[in-house]
């Protein structure tokens, strides 16, 4: 058989057809006049073997047909059961492509590039102009002169009920009086076992035709290419018997089994993890790593013994990861295989345990059994046990927030938001120890935070993002959010789908612990002698238009939680670390100075308290500054603000005097990252901070010596 190979690096695709079934999917696109439904459907139109395979599985039927009528105890319905051997016989069809050709409206599908939606489907079932199926008629013709009732179960809409009877009896279809044989989809329901059952109520069920497997058991709704092969396996003996299987390479379950059902991912997605599906060496695991991956691996937390390493996949895949001491490569580690499942976004979050501390690992990714290879450094690090050893480690971090990436079906129209994707190579080419996220990592559309999956599809599309690799797989992540990665824009505790978001965000960014008591994604860690409090301002914020004497934004608990930590670290600088900025006494914009009752708390506990080595970070702006604030009786309060990373920039004039701010610090129209350098020896360290453009050019520094971070004596 000659194949035709086709050059384009991703074909223009078209939505899962399923006739009666609308799926909201992006609009597709044609390529050099290529369709991923020209060979189907140009197969089913004019290939005389996919006639001859029509005209066999029909008469495979007939001749099983007779067999059935002669057993009292045949039943090709799984619904079947009780008494059944004196009911009066039926056998059932699918009607699309098991007895109603539909390819024209394929046809037109390609011509017009477009997709299958209810906007076009439902006309063309009213028009009747179906042909019949080749084999089926004269299938039916036979089965009603052995007395058999000839019942369609069809997922059409009811809407097309009349329409659709009309079409088969037109085409000489027998339909039996006084009988409802044409069994259509009601209220959106798919799903045909109880149709079926309705049917095997009153009819003995001789035959089952169709061209999905899900014509003949509800076991295949929404089963994964592996179990349905399994299925397979397990209803051998009924395929050729009891069950005629038609061909239909236009649309199925079948394709719609290679994304997952993910119905709501873009074309390119889907036509990304149908590739990879390929089999390029005749059951070898295939050797393209970007076929198999779809983002990562990621670095997660780094402890002195522990860190995470997280990687998803276009579709189910076995992992494992080698690793070893990049001083000692003959110290070789190997962790055991994990696959990545559907029901958990097919994502591997595999830890490693039992580490050296203060060691620096290289590692592979495995899938498949075959070495994936990258141009860029896979490297991990565990932290040093440095206490009552020596001086506390010198170490660099870089952070930013609003991290936007365009997906052009769901953005708002005109210039795209995001940009400048480059920046994220620097950042990486920094070499960082760490990376933190402060929120905004991911931008939700509006057609997003209306389902779980749909917020699921965001995160991937933006995790996939191809210049955020190199910085995923070498650098260890950490990361609170803010309104845009929660929920919609300036969202607070009434989202109804918090729960949800709080799970997305825990499967995305792997971390030791995270929320109080289940509740929220605040966190807690240590880097060297620094310490980290990472913020939640969303999941215990009220609502802007309540009261001001009712309105918080970190909520008892958490500000507790917050205090309790402090009055407790000894880390030389402790970062509090918000999405949103905490003491800028400009407040034309979200921030910590419209809750004043939780800000004058948490200030007046700081005072009141003597913490030393304060500083705050935060993002949400979408321009950039190093802010002072002079306290009475106390050192001053530092917040370096970064944003945005890829988001859209800006620049409000009426701040441009704000006399909190450094001098010479305000990033506007620019966008750009943070970057801390902790260093110098013990009880006289000093942060180094910076802003960097997209290209790692510094914009700024400042330097903050411990000393000015205490209180007097």
């Amino acid at each position: 058989m000659k194949r035709l190979i086709l050059a384009a690096p991703l074909l223009a695709a078209i939505a899962f057809l399923v006739p009666g079934v609308a799926q909201e999917t992006a609009q597709p696109s044609r390529e050099a006049g290529t369709h991923e439904l020209l060979h189907a459907t140009l197969y089913a139109q004019t290939a005389a073997e996919y006639r001859a395979l029509c005209i066999a599985s029909y008469a495979q039927g007939r001749m099983q047909l007779e067999k059935a009528l002669a057993d009292k105890t045949w039943s090709a319905a799984t619904e079947q059961s009780g008494a059944f051997g004196d009911l009066p016989p039926a056998v059932i069809l699918d009607a699309d492509e098991t007895a109603l050709d539909n390819s024209a409206y394929e046809a037109r599908l390609i011509e017009g590039g477009g997709e299958y939606g209810t906007a076009t489907w439902l006309p063309w079932c009213r028009e009747r102009k179906a042909k019949a199926v080749p084999g089926a008629l004269e299938f039916c013709k036979f089965a009603a002169e052995k007395g058999c009732t000839v019942f369609f179960v069809t997922n059409r809409d009811s809407d097309v009920r009349e329409e659709t009877r009309a079409n088969l009896k037109e085409l000489g279809f027998p339909m039996t009086d006084g009988v409802e044989t044409v069994l259509c989809r009601e209220q959106g329901v798919s799903v045909k076992g109880p149709r079926r059952k309705q049917v095997c109520a009153t009819y003995r069920v001789l035959l089952q035709c169709g061209d999905q497997l899900t014509d003949f058991s509800s076991e295949f709704n929404k089963a994964t290419t592996e179990k349905r092969n399994e299925l397979c396996a397990k209803y051998a003996d009924w395929f050729g018997t009891r069950w005629i299987v038609l061909p239909n390479a236009m649309y199925g379950d079948w394709e719609a089994s290679l994304y997952d059902y993910k119905f709501a991912l873009s074309i390119e997605e889907k036509v990304a993890r149908k590739r990879a599906r390929l089999d390029l060496a005749g059951g070898a695991p295939i050797t393209d790593a970007h076929k198999l991956l779809s983002a990562g691996p990621m670095l997660g937390y780094s402890e002195m013994t522990e860190t995470v390493i997280w990687l998803q996949t276009v579709g189910e895949a076995s992992v494992r990861l080698r690793f070893w001491p990049k001083d000692k490569p003959e110290l070789v580690l190997e962790t055991e295989s994990v696959n990545t499942r559907a029901e958990f976004d097919h994502i591997a979050s595999i830890q490693l345990a039992d580490l050296v501390p203060g060691t620096r690992y290289a590692y592979e990714v495995w899938l498949n059994g075959t070495l994936l290879k990258f141009d860029y450094a896979l490297e991990f690090q565990t932290q040093p046990i440095w206490r009552w050893r020596g001086p506390a480690p010198d170490f660099t971090f870089t952070f930013g927030s609003c991290m936007y990436v365009n997906d052009e079906p769901f953005d708002r129209p005109g210039k795209p938001y995001g940009a400048e994707y480059e920046l994220l190579g620097a950042v990486a080419a920094e070499k960082p120890d760490f990376m933190l996220w402060l929120g905004d990592n991911v931008y939700h559309r509006e057609a997003d935070w209306l389902t779980e999956e749909a917020m699921r599809k965001r995160y991937r599309h933006t995790r996939a993002c191809k210049e955020l690799q190199p910085l995923l797989a070498a650098t260890h992540h950490y990361a609170t959010w803010d309104d845009h990665d929660y929920g919609p824009n300036d969202s607070d505790r009434s989202f109804r789908l918090k729960d949800a978001s709080q799970r997305i965000f825990k499967d995305y960014w792997p971390g030791v612990n995270y929320g109080l008591n289940g509740e929220g994604v605040c966190s807690r860690f240590e880097w060297g002698d620094c310490e980290f409090f990472m913020l939640d301002d969303r999941w215990w914020r009220a609502p802007d238009k309540l009261p001001e004497g009712e309105r918080e934004m970190l909520g008892k608990a958490q500000l507790q939680w917050l205090k309790d930590g402090l009055i407790t670290s000894k880390a030389a600088f402790k970062f509090v670390v918000c999405g949103g900025q905490m003491f800028n006494p400009a407040t034309n914009f979200e921030c910590f100075g419209k809750f004043l009752a939780e800000q004058r708390e948490l200030a007046d506990f700081l005072r009141a308290s003597k913490i030393p080595g304060v500083v705050t970070l935060s993002g949400d702006r979408h321009a950039g500054e190093l802010l002072k604030i002079e306290r009475e009786g106390a050192y001053p309060l530092y917040e370096f603000t970064s944003s945005p990373l890829t988001a859209g920039p800006g620049r409000f004039e009426p701040e441009a005097e704000n006399k909190a701010r450094v001098p010479g610090t305000w990033v506007t129209n620019t966008r750009h990252y943070g970057k801390i350098k902790v260093s110098g020896q013990d009880n006289e360290r000093t942060l180094t901070l910076s802003a960097h453009d997209k290209t790692g050019k510094e914009l700024w520094k400042h330097e903050i010596k411990e000393s000015e971070l205490r209180f007097a004596k």
